[in-house]
């Protein structure tokens, strides 16, 4: 948007009447020429000292409109944005209920207890839907497809998972930012099938509590863009993805929470290459210093489509913003490989006010995880105070994991500690498998934990979450097989009031 106002052309030159001749003697005929040809030349020279004065005037009025003082100019860019609202409708379902999927990648079938209704005050509004998941496959080649359906049809893109062994579990966080198009109240429901291997598996098979969420945002803070393009990503440096570059204008103290969905094709089968994602603000990686993407992909079998997530709160500084997402491909010395990016993709930007966020908080330092207890991340943590009995927490969290061989199994997972003492709640689906497990065993699947939890704590106090690991022995050697975690990685809390 545009500053109004500022300085704009230089004064109007001013009108000089000519000097009225005082009457007295008669004059020679010459001395009359000589003293007209003299006014002439004062009258030329007074209008070219005019029209010099004017061109001054006007090029200092625009140097100093167009090197106006930042601070001033930025204040008036600001005048503009609509501040943050302080509350937000939220929408929560949770169910334990076990259910056995056999159908084919034709048929979707609804996840028992996963369905909301959702009615928006304003027409235009949005709602930041989450789905959170567990499932175990009953076959070694097991394929699962995921979506979000309004009103049975499908909204968001169709996360996948792909495994290699029976029993191993899997976790699915699925985001996705919808807009509505009319103030009437519409159908939410999460869909499921088990891909085209006919493949069978359970969601919650032993009750696990699966949740599904929506959070109601005016649009004035959301910002979003969709695209389905194909697009190439050869070995190589950083590029960014064609068409998926949004502008954010914040305000002083504002957050904004950032999620992206991607989804792509591996085209090689080795553990020597890795598909990245990142975001990058004003050209600054959201991943931090050490430049390894927000998410980090690898597939064990070609041409596998499933979705890369990133999801991170970044804390600009005030003025406007252009977030972009960006790939790379890191390769061996295989040649000829590459990473498609085809299909449903969508980037989408929340603006949310500081007084109701917690972070964002970053991890302090990398550490090797090697134990089969969780390990608290030194950094990734955030204390949060309730306001009312009712309120909700919203976590967005994200690291990286670093296996240290090709044989790993690694868990993560989010607790929550009460101020007033007990024992930290472990968040993720159970206290075995955590909130999501990074494994070698997956045919493909991503090694960046991330995920977006609603909570409800349940009674007023002060509460403080913390992301955890530990390593699971895979039977290849005594030891549990080391991953390295804590190159990057935040953690962001944000109160969500039942007002």
């Amino acid at each position: 948007a545009a500053a109004d106002g500022g300085a704009g052309a230089g004064p109007l030159a001013a009108e000089c009447p000519a000097a009225e001749e005082e009457e007295g003697p008669a004059l020679s005929e010459q001395v009359l020429r000589q003293k007209a040809k003299l006014a002439e030349l004062e009258a030329a020279a007074e209008a070219a000292r005019e029209a010099s004065t004017n061109e001054e005037d006007e090029e200092d009025e625009t140097e100093e409109d167009d090197d106006e003082d930042p601070p001033a100019a930025l204040a008036r860019l600001l005048e503009n944005v609509t501040a943050c609202a302080g509350s937000y409708p939220v929408t929560l379902v949770q169910s334990a209920e076990r259910q056995r999927i056999q159908s084919n990648a034709d048929k979707w079938t609804a996840v028992s207890g996963l369905r909301i209704m959702v009615k928006p005050a304003n027409a235009d509004d949005c709602v930041l839907l989450v789905a959170n998941c567990m499932l175990r496959p009953e076959s070694d080649k097991e394929e699962s497809n995921w979506v979000i359906q309004r009103g049975g049809a499908r909204i968001s893109p169709k996360f996948a998972s792909h495994s290699r062994q029976r029993n191993l579990s899997h976790c699915m966080c699925m985001p996705f930012l919808d807009q509505f198009e009319k103030r009437t109240e519409h159908d939410y429901q999460v869909a499921v099938n088990a891909g085209g291997y006919h493949s069978r598996f359970e969601v919650s098979p032993d009750k696990q509590r699966k949740q599904f969420f929506a959070v109601t945002l005016p649009s004035y803070q959301v910002a979003w863009i969709e695209d389905e393009e194909r697009q190439p990503v050869e070995p190589g440096l950083w590029r960014d993805v064609d068409g998926m570059h949004l502008v954010v204008t914040t305000l002083p103290g504002d957050r904004v929470l950032a999620i992206c969905t991607v989804r792509y094709a591996a085209g090689w089968a080795s553990e020597m290459n890795r598909g990245r994602f990142t975001l990058a603000r004003d050209d600054f990686g959201l991943d931090g210093l050490h430049d390894r993407g927000l998410q980090s992909v690898r597939a064990l079998s070609p041409g596998l489509h499933r979705v890369a997530l990133m999801a991170t709160v970044d804390a600009p500084p005030p003025g406007p913003h252009i977030y972009r997402v960006r790939a790379a491909l890191t390769a061996g010395e295989e040649t000829g490989v590459s990473n498609a990016i085809q299909g449903d993709r969508q980037l989408a930007l929340i603006r949310l006010p500081g007084g109701i966020v917690v972070g964002p908080n970053r991890v302090l330092e990398p550490v090797v995880v090697d134990e089969g207890r969780w390990t608290e991340l030194p950094g990734l943590e955030a204390t949060i105070t309730l306001r009312r009995p009712r309120d909700r927490v919203m976590i967005i969290y994200h690291t990286d994991c670093n296996p240290q061989s090709y044989f790993y199994e690694a868990h993560f997972t989010l607790f929550r500690r009460s101020e007033s003492g007990g024992l930290a709640k472990n968040l993720g689906f159970s206290e075995e498998i955590g909130a999501e497990v990074v494994s070698s065993d997956y045919a493909a699947s991503s090694e960046y934990p991330v995920g977006i939890v609603c909570d409800t704590p349940g009674a007023l106090g002060t509460y403080t979450y913390y992301v955890s690991a530990k390593s699971a022995n895979v039977g290849t050697s005594a030891d549990n097989p080391a991953v390295t975690v804590g190159y990057s990685g935040t953690i962001t809390l944000v109160l969500l009031s039942t007002r």
